[in-house]
């Protein structure tokens, strides 16, 4: 067993202990064995989060969304957009963009949603019926981002790409080369 490996079960036998769950072996080899792409010091840090704000042993997904909640707040540009924030962001564009010219939005699921409704078709609805636009594109974005996580979880299954059990396959991270960039950012803003 090599040192990292050693100091991921020490992480998962903390998380295990915590909930009155350290006899469970087994269990604690399966989560070691599946969160073993996410760094220890994210999964450290993830850890002691659930251990905050979890009322019973969190399952695996619930490790690896509150891994992906870290990298989201350590570099925004990772994050998923909630619904409100990518409506805003669509809002913003329709008041500002020129006509004839289409605006470059923060994610990529923003940008995929406008184009299934079609830019020029969201800056031609009138206000009445701009409820009704809005609901159309709120299932669009969400259809999105669920295809987009289920790309990222698939590809890594698939081997090809590491980093998506953390974060969706697009866009890639603005500014950061490495992993070690994003756990300099979450020390930063400790």
């Amino acid at each position: 067993m090599t040192c990292d490996e050693e100091r991921r079960g020490q992480i998962v036998g903390m998380l295990f202990g915590a909930f009155g769950q350290a006899n469970d072996a087994h269990r604690q080899a399966i989560y070691t064995k599946v969160l073993g792409d996410i760094p220890n010091e994210i999964l450290s840090k993830a850890v002691k989060k659930l251990l905050l704000e979890s009322k019973f042993l969190p399952s695996i997904a619930e490790v690896v969304d509150a891994s992906k909640s870290l990298m989201g707040t350590a570099d925004d540009s990772t994050r998923v957009r909630e619904w409100d924030e990518a409506w805003n962001e669509i809002e913003r564009a329709m008041q500002s963009t020129p006509w004839g010219h289409t605006p470059v939005f923060s994610r990529i699921e923003i940008e995929l949603a406008v184009r299934s409704f079609g830019w020029h078709d969201l800056q031609m609805t009138l206000a009445e019926d701009m409820p009704t636009v809005r609901a159309q594109v709120r299932r669009m974005y969400e259809d999105v981002c669920r295809r987009t996580k289920e790309h990222g979880h698939n590809e890594y299954i698939l081997g090809r790409n590491k980093t998506g059990l953390l974060q969706p396959s697009a866009p890639k991270t603005k500014g950061l080369t490495s992993m070690s960039d994003v756990l300099a950012r979450i020390e930063v803003r400790k």
